[in-house]
């Protein structure tokens, strides 16, 4: 049996996430290969207190791991998919996994997000969360936070903060889902581009390729594909107040998207809703309306 290395983060979710994805690329493909985890520093995770979107460049948690996968070092590459820029290595391929929950959640010692008192304090450094939950409640303060979620988790709990939001399906994968006050809707928060979902990188055309083909889940992948579509069409990703979340419909698919400015709190949303063959096409009509609006409500995605 071949074993194949699998380069992921180090930090405790990475680690774990990376195990469940192995687990389930077994499961779906069979004894036909047995793998290894590499663990892998990035950028990102080295400097853990800068906040992200002033760190310069782009790729910060996957672009040494990508390096490693073109090097031979590691025979395939294990991301969220959040993480991984529009535009991946030349000569390589992203895989998707089903989907977790893509929502974002909140966590809070005062219940969920309409019980935060006045003037809470909550714990962000996403322009895309601050602008739309400034939207709904201009009186809340928000201020950057890094770190591991243990980490994160324990600075709530010790006072720093009223209430935290991380995303839903890393406190899922992480058996933390007792820890969440609200799993936020997407009407009052948008997820960012990708989120839920774990891709696997490989090179393009390779026998690992063919083992993950078997492997992906065909309405992640067109979910996936579509909102990084309209991710390059609106110029962004995780440093700018820019969201969006595809979903697979009976008719075919439903893909919202938001533009917000997380100093005042101005958000719009748009969607677009139609058959599987017409949403490339749909959606890069949504971003130009989505750019249309937030330029005629004098939105600022970078502030």
């Amino acid at each position: 049996m071949t074993t194949l290395k699998a380069g992921t983060r180090g930090s405790q979710l990475a680690w774990t996430q990376a195990g469940q994805a192995l687990e389930a690329i077994a499961s779906r493909v069979g004894g036909s290969a047995s793998f290894e985890r590499v663990r892998i520093d990035t950028r990102g995770d080295r400097d853990r207190s800068t906040s992200l979107k002033v760190m310069p460049g782009s790729g910060l948690f996957t672009k040494e791991i990508e390096a490693a996968l073109l090097s031979g070092e590691v025979d395939l590459a294990i991301h969220s998919l959040k993480d991984v820029p529009f535009d991946v290595q030349p000569g390589t391929e992203l895989h998707m996994l089903p989907r977790e929950d893509p929502r974002d959640a909140l966590i809070s010692r005062h219940g969920g997000f309409d019980a935060l008192p006045e003037g809470a304090l909550v714990g962000t450094g996403s322009p895309r969360r601050i602008a739309q939950l400034r939207n709904r409640r201009p009186d809340l303060r928000f201020s950057d936070i890094r770190g591991n979620l243990d980490t994160r988790l324990r600075r709530l709990d010790e006072g720093e903060y009223d209430a935290i939001v991380l995303a839903s399906a890393g406190l899922s994968r992480l058996g933390w889902t007792d820890r969440i006050a609200e799993r936020l809707d997407p009407g009052i928060c948008l997820p960012a581009f990708g989120q839920g979902v774990l891709a696997v990188q490989c090179l393009a055309g390779s026998d690992v390729s063919i083992l993950l083909e078997e492997a992906s889940d065909p309405d992640t992948t067109l979910c996936a594909e579509l909102e990084r579509v309209l991710m390059r069409a609106l110029g962004g990703g995780c440093k700018r107040a820019l969201a969006a979340l595809a979903e697979t419909t009976p008719e075919g698919v439903r893909v919202r998207g938001a533009v917000g400015d997380p100093r005042t709190g101005g958000v719009v949303r748009l969607s677009w809703t139609g058959p599987r063959d017409a949403a490339r096409a749909g959606v890069e009509r949504l971003a130009l309306d989505l750019l249309d609006a937030a330029r005629e409500a004098g939105l600022d995605a970078d502030s």
